[in-house]
């Protein structure tokens, strides 16, 4: 079934996009011929490159998703992380992309926090980490974005002793060397590491569960 919130014509575009990566062509190069075939907008555009993945890729990725991290230490993507979260506090929809991952369509990620809005993204946090009883957990926020020392802060303040929160100048690089299990959806960052889980897409299932589009159900059925 598609939703009223999705085109049909962004469904069969997802379809001949994932076709062509199967058959080995260039991402960029197929990207834009299905842009151009359908004419998908800007956001419709950077869906597919957001949630549409080769056959090969997805099984790949799916291989490194663990659904528990009890006695593991958490390295998570800190705003990755709570920029997904922030977008359904926005009101905005997110997205369950082809390889089980849950994704929202912001543009960039250096986009700012408002302190209210992260206040309640740390809430959540403070909630659900307890609950997933890691052995450590470290919040790894890039440096150069606007107001990190700021959100370290009050990160710090919020979560009390749940979490170390690290200022990094290549917040992925960090992420990616961290010896435990990695949570972000960036998938540069999930492509390169051992194991992963959707802690975003966990939250968000819990507590916003109408703001999640299946368009991995829609392209498979």
């Amino acid at each position: 079934m598609v939703s009223s919130l999705i085109r049909l014509e962004v469904v069969e575009a997802s379809r001949d996009y994932r076709y062509l990566l199967n058959r080995g062509y260039k991402q960029k190069v197929v990207l834009d011929l299905i842009t151009s075939r359908y004419g998908l907008s800007s956001v419709e555009r950077a869906l597919l490159l957001r949630c549409v993945h080769s056959s090969r890729d997805v099984e790949l990725i799916r291989g490194k998703i663990v659904g528990c991290v009890t006695g593991h230490p958490l390295i998570i993507d800190g705003y990755n992380v709570m920029l997904t979260i922030h977008s359904v506090l926005e009101g905005m929809n997110v997205f369950l992309c082809d390889d089980g991952f849950i994704r929202d369509l912001r543009k960039s990620y250096r986009k700012g926090v408002e302190l209210k809005s992260l206040e309640e993204v740390a809430g959540l946090l403070a909630s659900e980490l307890p609950y997933l009883s890691p052995s450590k957990v470290t919040i790894v926020l890039d440096k150069n974005v606007s107001y990190s020392a700021t959100h370290a802060n009050v990160l710090r303040n919020l979560l009390g002793g749940v979490a170390e929160i690290i200022l990094a100048d290549k917040a992925d690089v960090k992420v990616i060397g961290g010896d435990g299990v990695i949570a972000s959806s960036d998938y540069v960052v999930i492509s390169r590491v051992g194991r992963v889980y959707d802690l975003a897409g966990e939250i968000i299932r819990k507590h916003f569960k109408e703001k999640i589009i299946d368009l991995a159900n829609m392209i498979n059925t």
